[in-house]
């Protein structure tokens, strides 16, 4: 879908309200759901791989408050608030991770960082929600150990939460028979970096203004992106119709085909 279609939507979704349609562009707008199941096998990789990123967060921060006023410890509870979040500036690390099972039934569970960002579809969101239960609990504490730079360096620092205070880690062992259904890859193409970026950039407004959030809406989202009418918890377990439907469009059961997945990506991305 173009850009401009997008912006359309995001129109109409503004006007429902009035016309009472709130339910149906409900269906489009809502947040991809997170694989429950697999929460448990990712919770030590994400933990640790947080850490390291609000690390970089503090540092960036601290780097840029030179010549400023000195950067507080608010500001890093700021940070660490936002960093688990997939639609924030702080949660970007998040697009660039595939959950991947590279030893099949029983093998461990790989967070393997992807050359470019990604549509945020369930696996990215599981990914937020195993960091989320971390830093939820422990953002404060964190912020306050950023903040006096003690531990001095980000090993150390997730030695502190992943291992002594959330007790994430180490990982916990996958059973034998367990077999999770992967996700097709999407990397984000040029317009849906776009229409991120404006829907954070109306969101800060509206925040300030105390307005509702702004969220656009895309009525392939459903299918596409992993949040309408799939569920896990169903008989016969879940698969993601993307998967499901590039693997027989190419008829070999390879969803990419053999070719490069990430031709057409988003040069503007920053890297991590």
């Amino acid at each position: 879908m173009g850009f401009l279609a997008h912006v359309f939507l995001l129109l109409c979704s503004l006007s429902a309200p009035a016309l009472g349609q709130m339910g149906e562009m409900d269906r489009f707008s809502r947040k991809p759901r997170p694989i429950h199941k697999d929460v448990p096998y990712l919770t030590c990789a994400t933990c640790k791989q947080a850490v390291n990123e609000v690390w970089k967060l503090a540092d960036e921060a601290r780097e840029a408050s030179k010549g400023r006023q000195k950067i507080g410890e608010d500001d890093l509870i700021d940070i660490a608030t936002a960093l688990c979040d997939p639609d924030s500036d702080e949660g970007e690390w998040l697009l660039y991770y595939d959950v991947t099972q590279p030893n099949g039934r029983g093998g461990a569970l790989k967070l393997e960082k992807q050359e470019y960002v990604g549509e945020c579809r369930r696996e990215c969101r599981t990914v937020a929600h195993a960091c989320s239960k971390v830093f939820d609990e422990h953002r404060e504490d964190v912020a306050e150990l950023l903040w006096k730079r003690n531990p001095d360096t980000p090993e150390k620092l997730a030695s502190r939460v992943c291992t002594k205070w959330a007790k994430v880690c180490p990982a916990k062992a996958v059973p034998a028979d367990y077999e999770r259904s992967d996700e097709f890859w999407m990397p984000m193409d040029e317009d849906s970096w776009k229409m991120r970026n404006m829907e954070k950039t109306m969101n800060k407004l509206t925040q300030q203004n105390g307005a509702q959030p702004v969220k656009f809406v895309d009525p392939m989202g459903g299918m596409m992106m992993g949040s309408d009418g799939w569920d896990e918890e169903e008989a016969g377990g879940w698969n993601d119709p993307v998967m499901d439907m590039m693997g027989g469009m190419m008829g070999d059961g390879d969803p990419y085909g053999g070719l490069d997945p990430y031709k057409e990506v988003v040069e503007e991305a920053p890297e991590l």
